[in-house]
């Protein structure tokens, strides 16, 4: 039987759970998007029930995807497409290389650590928040806008407490000034819409959820967003069994089976749900707590089951 990872050798926590499982005696092999279709070969077979076959690479045998017994999605790594001068041509090949490898991520009726519908929706934070909020966790007010006119209501009911952020992510927090309030800053909104929150004033929580099991830890820091501190202090500790419920409500609504949570606790004590993070980086995390996490994850893919 055969373990997908989505990803390369060159990134770190790929390689890593490569390892891993090659010690185990597993057979596990990297899908590096970047090589289809010049380099990799990939034949499906939807009409007899059958996923088909995989080559990775010109120097690596084919896979049959009846094999498969699950995928770790750590990355996906783009589409290179092939140099075509005709603009509709190459437009075409990149749109079919996207099809045929999404058909692959959905073909394939195995363990995914995460499946593709839960790594897109990730892409699309406010209805992960929606979704969040609908299933009864506490996520922070947010407002999601391109218009320079809702912001200072909003701003208000924040009490001058507000933070900013990507609505699709790739940037840390950050505060809301006074004079971000100004009409020719919010200006700006005309370019790119922003998501504004409310800042909780508290500590961050992170949470690896890996099929059951909890993993948690306060992220001590000054900082508005602990990524921005490499001097993190990261303490092990028990979540509440409601907010360990949540944790598990979150990873349900999303489609989770491993998940990165990141909480904040207040200074009230109030758990508010920030997100949950499909493919999580968590390399660091494990070796300062010695959470086994790795483990963990390994386990599952090699049962092929949650």
């Amino acid at each position: 039987m055969t373990i997908l990872i989505l990803g390369a050798p060159d990134e770190p926590h790929a390689a890593f759970i490569h390892q891993k499982l090659t010690q185990q005696g597993e057979t596990a092999v990297y899908v590096d998007t970047r090589l289809f279709p010049a380099e990799a070969t990939l034949s499906l077979t939807p009409d007899n029930n059958t996923p088909g076959t995989f080559q990775p690479d010109s120097n690596s045998p084919s896979i049959d995807l009846t094999t498969v017994k699950s995928v770790y999605w750590r990355t996906h790594l783009g589409i290179k497409t092939p140099a075509i001068t005709d603009d509709f041509a190459r437009s075409m090949a990149h749109r079919e290389i996207e099809s045929a490898l999404g058909s692959l991520f959905r073909n394939l009726d195995c363990l995914w650590v995460n499946s593709a519908e839960a790594v897109i929706q990730h892409q699309f934070k406010g209805h992960q928040l929606q979704l969040l909020s609908r299933n009864g966790l506490r996520v922070p007010k947010t407002l999601m806008t391109n218009d320079p006119k809702a912001v200072p209501p909003f701003y208000e009911a924040c009490d001058g407490k507000m933070i900013y952020k990507p609505i699709r992510g790739g940037a840390h927090t950050q505060q809301i000034k006074p004079e971000d309030m100004a009409p020719e800053r919010l200006k700006e909104l005309d370019k790119s819409p922003v998501q504004f929150q409310e800042m909780i004033d508290g500590t961050d929580i992170r949470v690896y959820l890996v099929g059951d099991a909890l993993f948690a830890a306060e992220m001590q820091t000054q900082a508005l967003d602990f990524r921005d501190d490499p001097q993190v202090n990261i303490t092990p500790i028990t979540l509440p069994d409601g907010v360990a419920s949540d944790c598990h409500t979150l990873a349900k609504t999303l489609g989770l089976v491993f998940s990165g949570i990141d909480l904040r606790r207040s200074t009230t004590g109030e758990y508010v749900f920030i997100e949950g993070n499909p493919s999580p980086m968590f390399l660091h995390f494990e070796a300062v707590t010695g959470y086994p996490i790795s483990a963990s994850l390994v386990e599952m893919l090699v049962k092929g089951l949650i």
